[in-house]
């Protein structure tokens, strides 16, 4: 006898707030990992990111997935490829695979990301194995192993909020 038996097709679980798995990376980021790919087949990956204030970041992109991020608490400026977004509570980005992206917050908040296939929260889970304090060489071959990559030269540099 299968277990989609029922009619209903396989059970489903619920993660209650504040009952994913927190990543400390030592810094404004702390993902908060919900659902791992390995749970749902490869499917898809998610995580609340928990962020404080955050005045600049490096745009990167994902090579192996896209993503989405939807804004729960705060404000946030996007960049993604070259369109820029700005938007509080309620606000969905789409961040196709390949693209470049970053986002900064004036305000500190949470963003929701769902990737799919899964991946980012995979990556998350692996920084946090590597502590506060990567050296270079293990975050470029964390890079390597994810399909990720940073835009190079002066296009590289942190992206500021737009004034």
């Amino acid at each position: 006898m299968s277990r989609f038996d029922n009619g209903w097709g396989a059970d489903g679980w619920a993660v209650p707030p504040g009952g994913g798995n927190l990543v400390e990376l030592g810094g404004p980021h702390r993902p908060e990992i919900l659902v791992r790919g390995a749970e749902v087949g490869g499917e898809l990956g998610a995580f609340v990111f928990h962020h404080d204030v955050i005045e600049e970041n490096p745009p990167h992109a994902h090579h192996d997935f896209m993503k989405i991020a939807y804004v729960l608490e705060g404000e946030y400026a996007f960049r993604v490829g070259d369109a820029e977004f700005e938007g509080g509570p309620g606000t969905t980005v789409v961040v196709p695979r390949g693209s470049y992206h970053t986002f900064v917050t004036p305000t500190g908040g949470k963003l929701l990301f769902v990737s799919a296939p899964s991946g980012n929260e995979e990556l998350f889970l692996e920084m946090g194995r590597l502590g506060a304090d990567p050296s270079p060489g293990q975050l470029l071959a964390l890079d390597e192993r994810f399909g990720t990559t940073r835009l190079p030269g002066d296009e590289g540099r942190p992206w500021r909020q737009p004034r």
